[in-house]
């Protein structure tokens, strides 16, 4: 399909960008693939590493000489033992990052875990009874609730209770002594 143009040239930029694109997005695959060819690499020497290391050493060995962290040393180990399954996938983990390839071979630490999905949400809460709802917020301690809201929600709080405490005081009366 050719795109209309009053200026051959803007055509010829528009060839030459494509194709551009293209190479780019080639060269895009094969760094993906030398990537976790590296990884791989980098698995391999820290597994004959920590071996060659002993018990008691392996942390020390890899501090001083490697900069990593014990939980990255792993997952780069990881990596390496589940080589195969991973090349066995190939189609599917030619275009995966470190932690993609992580994902794919499942069951074990990623490089970074994450939180439980928290099991409250607003459907439950407005489904839950007064006392359900008096219950729940009766385990919550007053320093760890008032440390998850925000300043604007502090705020507002504080302006209520000032307002229920302005409502509920005795009115003064003067009293005028003569």
């Amino acid at each position: 399909m050719s795109l209309p143009s009053k200026i051959p040239a803007a055509q010829q930029n528009l060839a030459t960008l494509g194709a551009t694109v293209r190479a780019e997005l080639v060269a895009v695959g094969h760094a993906t693939t030398e990537m976790l060819t590296h990884a791989f690499a980098v698995g391999d020497a820290l597994n004959k590493a920590k071996e060659l290391a002993g018990h008691g050493h392996w942390l020390i060995w890899l501090d001083a000489e490697c900069g990593l962290s014990s939980r990255t040393a792993q997952a780069y180990m990881r990596l390496a033992n589940h080589r195969e399954a991973l090349e066995g996938n190939a189609q599917r983990a030619a275009h995966l990052s470190v932690r993609g390839a992580l994902r794919l071979i499942g069951g074990g630490m990623t490089m970074r875990r994450r939180r439980p999905a928290s099991a409250l949400n607003i459907a439950s809460w407005r489904a839950a009874s007064p006392e359900e709802r008096q219950n729940f917020v009766g385990g919550i301690l007053v320093r760890e609730w008032l440390a998850a809201i925000s300043n604007e929600q502090r705020l507002e709080i504080e302006n209520r209770i000032f307002g229920l405490r302005a409502a509920q005081a005795k009115p003064v009366t003067a009293v005028f002594v003569h």
